[in-house]
């Protein structure tokens, strides 16, 4: 979905996936759109989301998001954006090598939040 799209949900067949899997994933807009008020004990794997959005799997029981960007200001990044970074850095195509110095390099990370520890 794009534009007001990506706001509006749609809980309808497609919930029934979300219900079987321990793991869902995929794009965080399409799963925000589909996913059922309850997904207790579930991972989700996915990027682009914002604090908001971690407060919206809190309650709906997800125990763990897993997002292969860090989270910077409050917000994981597509991986498209840390690939264009990753470029801007370097000003250059580059290829896989250089990708994964750089990745190490500046440290970056998937990050794992664990959503129902309690505090």
């Amino acid at each position: 979905p794009t534009g007001e799209k990506q706001d509006k949900r749609a809980v309808d067949w497609r919930s029934r996936y979300y219900l079987w899997a321990d793991v869902v994933a995929g794009d965080w807009h399409y799963l925000k759109r589909h996913m059922p008020d309850e997904m207790w004990g579930k991972m989700v794997l996915t990027n682009t989301t914002t604090e908001e959005d971690v407060a919206f799997l809190r309650e709906r029981g997800v125990k763990r998001l897993i997002t292969t960007t860090p989270r910077l200001n409050g917000r994981s990044f597509g991986t498209n954006v840390m690939e264009a970074l990753l470029v801007a850095l370097a000003g250059r195509e580059l290829g896989e090598e250089e990708y994964l110095r750089y990745i190490d390099l500046l440290g970056l990370r998937p990050q794992v939040l664990d959503l129902q520890e309690e505090a």
